[in-house]
């Protein structure tokens, strides 16, 4: 009688420990080929661009089936927003910099940490940002999207230069920031569009952002700025 009791248990133990490492391992080779199927996707998207982009190709490319990748990722659209997904994780690295006292300083380790990020693969964080304007996920309103996190980290900024004695405080930290933010991002535009290379994007995203602090800057802050931006000048002219 106790072994017939007994056995059921032994033989559910050892079912599970058989089972286990396999359930295992068939989720990581599942993670793997979902990660080669990303870095495929991400491949075309910066050779073809966001339009030219299809399911049928990502699929023959990955030597898999086309339910398989609707299986693992859904639509077209999924599959994007997934890759961008990581695109914004690496931004939020960018954004969670070390705090420096000096806006000026602050400014430059800021926009030289994105031109860092874009250079790694130019291509595909220009069709990257062309797809995400076209799925909205740039939207003011997304509490977990790139503008909201730029703007409170700009507003930071903002705040920390003023408390610092940079600023006079004399203007409404959250305008400051939305044109910080916006310096950068008109200068990202044009360089997604092809309009400028990334030097100039660098040129041009420092320029707006320091005469931004420029508006609200203490008189000696005001002449420090006043020193970068004919730095910058000086620069371009010797381009």
């Amino acid at each position: 009688m106790i072994k017939s009791v007994v056995k059921p248990f032994l033989d559910s133990d050892m079912k599970s420990s058989r089972t286990a490492p396999g359930h295992a391992t068939r989720q990581a080779n599942k993670e793997l080929r979902r990660q080669k199927i990303l870095d495929i996707a991400r491949d075309l998207i910066a050779s073809q661009g966001f339009d030219a982009f299809t399911i049928s190709e990502l699929a023959s490319r990955s030597e898999v089936s086309i339910p398989t990748i609707h299986n693992l990722f859904g639509k077209k659209q999924d599959i994007v927003q997934e890759l961008f997904a990581e695109l914004v994780a690496r931004i939020d690295v960018v954004l969670a910099q070390p705090d420096t006292v000096d806006p000026v300083t602050s400014t430059e380790v800021f926009v030289d940490s994105l031109l860092a990020l874009y250079r790694d693969d130019e291509a595909f964080y220009r069709a990257a940002f062309i797809a995400g304007e076209r799925l909205g996920l740039f939207e003011h309103e997304m509490s977990s999207g790139i503008f909201k996190k730029s703007l409170q980290i700009a507003e930071r900024l903002c705040i920390q230069a003023r408390e610092n004695g940079f600023l006079q405080g004399r203007l409404n930290s959250r305008w400051m920031a939305e044109q910080l933010f916006g310096s950068q991002r008109l200068a990202r535009q044009d360089w997604v569009n092809g309009y400028i290379s990334l030097a100039r994007f660098r040129q041009q995203a420092l320029v707006g952002m320091l005469m931004t602090y420029a508006a609200d800057a203490t008189p000696s802050f005001h002449e420090s700025i006043c020193e970068k931006l004919d730095e910058l000048t000086e620069a371009q002219s010797g381009d």
